[in-house]
């Protein structure tokens, strides 16, 4: 298979504004997301990564599964809309899912004029849901894209490579009728909107992940347009 050495800025998925793949990045934070050892309050904030510079680099961990693999980042090494990132050192064993996050819409920094702001939108924990704003992307802008044509096969390769030593989403789920049904009536999760709430977000308070302080392990890339993926 080619080595990619690119994360393009282009990014996502679509064949009506010229997207065809989506990105599993694989990083480790440039610090813990707990302040102190037991401040745990920026888990109720908004997280965003700031890819104004490309991520330090670590050794490669290839896997057959992706169309393309890179462990280095070129200058264009911007992530994309849709795209999936994955924190290892946020998991804890609460379920499959824990460090995975959606790339959000690029937004205005709150201190600079630039739009390097990108939201890190948090999924189910234990299953797989969707943050609302990804399931609206991929719907209504992504024409002949479904949820499971763009995230079945990173989703995988994630649990195959990086959490629970080998799992499938029929594993998680208790047999493959279970996952048709999944991706047939996918989980939305609605955006956070009270204290109460588990995704709650504090109003105003941003926890900024500086891109170039993180360390990339390894970005796949997957053709979303293929005959590969399965519907």
């Amino acid at each position: 298979k080619s080595i990619e050495m690119s994360i393009p800025s282009s990014g996502g998925a679509s064949n009506n504004d010229g997207v065809t793949n989506v990105r599993l990045h694989i990083l480790q934070l440039h610090e813990s997301p707990v302040i102190n050892g037991n401040d745990y309050s920026r888990f109720k904030w908004m997280w965003v990564i700031d890819d104004t510079a490309p991520p330090k680099t670590t050794s490669s961990c290839s896997t057959d599964n992706a169309d393309n693999n890179s462990t280095g980042a070129d200058p264009d090494y911007h992530i994309s809309h849709g795209d999936l990132l994955f924190f290892p050192e946020l998991q804890t064993g609460a379920g499959e899912f824990e460090g995975l996050r959606f790339a959000g819409r690029r937004q205005q920094s709150l201190d600079h004029d630039d739009n390097n702001n990108i939201p890190l939108l948090v999924p189910g924990v234990e299953s797989l849901e969707f943050p609302k704003e990804i399931y609206e992307y991929v719907s209504n802008e992504l024409a002949g894209v479904s949820l499971r044509r763009m995230y079945e096969r990173p989703i995988q390769s994630l649990l195959s490579h990086d959490v629970s030593g080998g799992f499938s989403l029929s594993d998680i789920y208790g047999g493959q009728d279970v996952v048709e049904e999944m991706w047939n009536q996918p989980d939305i999760l609605r955006p956070p909107r009270r204290k109460n709430d588990h995704h709650f977000e504090e109003e105003n308070n941003r926890w900024v992940i500086p891109l170039s302080e993180c360390a990339l392990i390894r970005t796949e890339c997957f053709d979303i347009m293929g005959g590969s993926t399965r519907r």
